[in-house]
């Protein structure tokens, strides 16, 4: 049957009818279910997201949580935090002090997805609101994402943010 007489037969209300009953079950209890494509690349450059959006909130929990157990995070300043529980310790300690009231935004340039459980996110990001010695300093950079997927989700294995200024 084609589209036009298949319109004509259900209307509107049957057509609407017909495709949620197409949907997953969990389709409206879980979000994600739409977008479950794992080695989809939007989903893994929303990962990214969700680093940048917890971190505007100073939630250390949640970014630790996007990262592997044993992950590795250089930051611009060439300091390294190893394993979730370490990066965790990192950004505490980081908006404690000079990086307190600062948000990030970023863009991401490339998703490359190399297999089917390793990906790697490359970007850029600009810190704001920093200041040294009263002065507005927005520290900018590239950073390069290494993803692993892991029970299937994606999860930051190696996560290095370089600086340009």
């Amino acid at each position: 049957m084609d589209v036009p007489r298949l319109r004509k037969r259900l209307g509107l209300l049957g057509i609407v009818s017909l495709l949620l009953v197409m949907l997953p079950a969990n389709a409206f209890t879980n979000p994600q279910a739409i977008r479950k494509n794992p080695d989809n690349r939007q989903s893994i450059a929303m990962a990214v997201d969700g680093l940048v959006s917890a971190w505007n909130q100073h939630d250390a929990e949640a970014i630790a949580g996007l990262f592997l157990p044993d992950a590795v995070l250089v930051m611009p300043t060439g300091n390294v935090a190893k394993s979730r529980s370490g990066i965790r310790r990192k950004l505490l300690d980081e908006w404690s002090g000079k990086l307190r009231d600062t948000t990030l935004s970023h863009t991401v340039e490339d998703v490359a997805v190399l297999d089917g459980d390793t990906a790697v996110v490359k970007g850029r990001y600009r810190l704001n609101g920093l200041k040294i010695f009263g002065f507005d300093r927005f520290p900018e950079g590239a950073f390069v994402f290494r993803h692993k997927k892991q029970h299937g989700h994606w999860m930051i294995s190696i996560a290095e943010l370089g600086r340009d200024n």
